[in-house]
């Protein structure tokens, strides 16, 4: 077993011992099990879940995942239970997202809005893959 734990700005969002997690990071979704080598990467939103059960998961943000041999440590931006995803709020980020994108004139405003484009999709598609 592996201890998993999601940690936000608001505090300790999941903390569980499960046999595996697998996790979405910028070069890809990985698997980590008990006595997984240490690594650090960033973690992209997406769907955190455990024991190969999508629907037993979390949607999270942008952030860090830290892995040791006994511990997940995954620090997001934000997380929800999969249940708890406001897809017209989701929805309406996209929609915002692609407009601002359309009409930004610097390369901040461009990175800007491209990751809460990519925040709101990341969120609709894991609405879309537990249904």
């Amino acid at each position: 077993m592996v201890r998993v734990e999601i940690v936000t700005p608001q505090g300790l969002s999941f903390s569980k011992e499960v046999k595996s997690v697998n996790i979405p990071t910028v070069e890809g979704e990985i698997g980590v099990l008990e006595g997984h080598m240490y690594l650090m990467t960033l973690l992209r939103p997406g769907l955190v879940y455990f024991d190969g059960d999508e629907k037993n998961g979390m949607a999270v943000g942008w952030g860090v995942v830290d892995v040791t041999p006994e511990k997940v440590l995954v620090l997001a931006e934000e997380a929800y239970e999969v249940g708890e995803i406001d897809v017209g709020k989701a929805k309406q980020e996209f929609e915002e997202a692609m407009r601002k994108l359309a009409t930004a004139h610097t390369l901040e405003e461009i990175k800007e809005w491209e990751k809460i484009k990519e925040k709101a999709q990341a969120l609709l598609e894991v609405v879309e893959r537990i249904r």
